[in-house]
């Protein structure tokens, strides 16, 4: 399965919507970094306007040790720069939103 979404810089509109194959879509060819035990970066493309885009995501707001490494739901937005229209002037990315398991080792 390939990241079949519109090509990149294709100008969809702006809408707050999920689909049940975005997130098997977006981890094709996804990277992920860790960056710390408790923060992640995501490069991908969205499955739905097909943009580019780096995601960080940190799963603490405070500094503590971990006894486990465990397997997080990480919640994703498309936070592309490409216009779409009908976006409102503090948001980014197209409005498209999915879950992805990452597991932490």
């Amino acid at each position: 399965m390939t990241n079949s979404g519109p090509g990149p810089g294709t100008s969809v509109p702006y809408l707050e919507t999920t689909h049940d194959d975005y997130a098997v879509r977006y981890t094709t060819g996804l990277r992920v970094e860790a960056a710390d035990a408790g923060v992640v970066v995501l490069y991908g493309r969205c499955p739905r306007c097909g943009c580019a885009f780096t995601y960080t995501h940190t799963d603490r707001v405070f500094r503590a040790p971990r006894r486990t490494p465990r397997p997080a739901h990480v919640p994703v937005l498309c936070a592309c720069e490409a216009g779409h229209p009908g976006r409102p002037a503090d948001e980014t990315g197209c409005g498209a939103y999915w879950n992805v398991l990452v597991e932490r080792g």
